[in-house]
């Protein structure tokens, strides 16, 4: 996760040292499982970013981050767990 965090600059916002307080895991595996991360990342997200790797995500919220107009990662459909995927207001191009 904290790989994830390093691919972005998150020097701006104020709240950054609590990004790990939006993260829930399941308590058998310890794998991801919630990720919310709201207003606290600036940058692009990369197709290879460690994001994607997090294959038991079941809900992912990136809603109101500044992707600077990067363009919606295919790899989406990889997180094929996904329940909850919230992407509004985010600066992502392209269809969904």
């Amino acid at each position: 996760l904290t790989q994830f965090k390093n691919e972005f600059d998150t020097r701006r916002y104020n709240h950054s040292d609590s990004f790990n307080e939006l993260v829930m895991c399941d308590y058998s595996t310890g794998a991801i499982t919630t990720l919310i991360l709201t207003a606290c990342l600036s940058g692009t997200l990369m197709p290879n970013s460690s994001l994607f790797k997090l294959h038991h995500l079941r809900y992912l919220n990136l809603s109101g981050n500044n992707f600077i107009s990067s363009s919606l990662p295919s790899e989406f459909g990889n997180l094929n767990r996904l329940e909850v995927l919230c992407l509004s207001s985010n600066g992502f191009l392209g269809q969904v």
